[in-house]
């Protein structure tokens, strides 16, 4: 094992050595010190929409609004979800490479991202952050949100439990799904090895990308039974 991740450590680095040259997105030659595979110019066009969204999903809504159509019939069964940018144009891109490319180290890039979003809308004690679970059998080069639930616990000081959150289901790709067709195809793939971990504590769900909501809220639910207070934060999400 110790081989397999030197191995892969070392694949990393000369993959890496060859993107360094230029722009993930643009690939424009990186000039300046503080540039890891995004130019300053790329990550300025990632911007935040804070403001205003829905309370409880952090969807976009109206001024006068607190909470989205959605959330006013059938609230989440998290606290609340945040995400730092929509799901197009750069951070699609990068968030595409991050995860079935294997540019691991785009996780700098997110991390700051995360850390930004954290700090602006959340800001409060958590017990654990807990990634959402890959599926085994879905081919991808890196498991995504294990990587960005590293770096936020080591940034934030929240301890990591990245085990008992487990997928027990095999299921089809989300993306290709309508929405009642996600419902039904993740009812019963998540679930909690250890209840007692969670019980009276507070839990920060991390998952990549937010589309219609059904993950977050699959992953949320044996956690929510088993004791949590579940709050969700997302790189970005489709509006």
């Amino acid at each position: 094992m110790q081989f397999i991740s030197v191995f892969r450590e070392l694949f990393n680095l000369i993959r890496v050595s060859v993107y360094e040259s230029g722009c993930a997105c643009c690939q424009s030659v990186l000039v300046f010190k503080d540039e890891r595979l995004v130019c300053r110019t790329c990550r300025s066009q990632i911007q935040p929409f804070f403001y205003p969204v829905c309370r409880l999903c952090g969807k976009t809504i109206g001024e006068k609004s607190e909470l989205c159509g959605d959330c006013s019939i059938i609230p989440p069964p998290y606290r609340k979800h945040v995400s730092y940018t929509r799901y197009e144009g750069i951070v699609k891109e990068l968030i595409i490479s991050f995860k079935f490319k294997g540019l691991e180290p785009l996780k700098t890039v997110f991390e700051e991202i995360l850390v930004e979003l954290f700090q602006a809308r959340i800001n409060e004690h958590f017990d654990w952050i807990v990634p959402v679970p890959a599926d085994r059998g879905r081919k991808r080069e890196i498991n995504p949100n294990l990587i960005l639930s590293r770096s936020i616990s080591r940034r934030l000081g929240i301890p990591l439990m990245a085990k008992n959150l487990i997928k027990v289901k095999k299921t089809e790709p989300q993306v290709l799904l309508s929405q009642a067709r996600r419902l039904r195809n993740l009812n019963g793939a998540f679930a909690v090895k250890k209840t007692s971990v969670f019980k009276n504590k507070k839990v920060l769900l991390l998952d990549d990308v937010y589309t219609t909501g059904t993950t977050i809220k699959k992953c949320a639910i044996p956690l929510i039974k088993a004791g949590a207070d579940v709050v969700a934060m997302t790189l970005a999400r489709s509006v």
